[in-house]
């Protein structure tokens, strides 16, 4: 599948994400999704935007490369997420890149770090699916 067959999937599945979240690349072990600011929540004052909108870009990001993989059919939920947020992201655009750690029958593992405008990590962590 294409960048644009997954912003399709994006457009089907969550239609209320599709204007303001695009995936500008995908390979076979790892995605890029870009969300702009039009769907973040702003975070604490100064600007910055919340921690569980950073979960919820890495969360997307990650199903997303498990269809990807298994294909649209499948039933994928999160289980576990562990998630390190290392410094305040500045205003603007954030950008989700997943990479597979490891996939087996019934689990698929994916790390994924959150990238700010000025392309500084903001938040890095583990993500564990369920996958029927």
């Amino acid at each position: 599948m294409t960048a644009a067959h997954m912003n399709d999937l994006i457009g089907k599945e969550f239609p209320w994400l599709a204007a303001s979240h695009v995936v500008t690349a995908v390979e076979d072990d790892r995605l890029t999704l870009q969300a702009d600011t039009r769907f973040l929540e702003a975070g604490p004052p100064g600007g910055t935007i919340s921690g569980p909108d950073q979960m919820r870009l890495a969360d997307l990001a990650g199903y997303l490369l498990i269809k990807h993989r298994v294909g649209h059919e499948s039933s994928i939920r999160l289980r576990t997420m562990s998630m390190s947020f290392l410094q305040a992201p500045v205003p603007g655009a954030l950008t989700a890149q997943v990479v597979l750690l490891r996939q087996s029958k019934r689990n698929t593992e994916v790390r994924a770090d959150v990238v700010d405008a000025t392309a500084g990590t903001v938040c890095a962590g583990s993500l564990l699916f369920s996958v029927r």
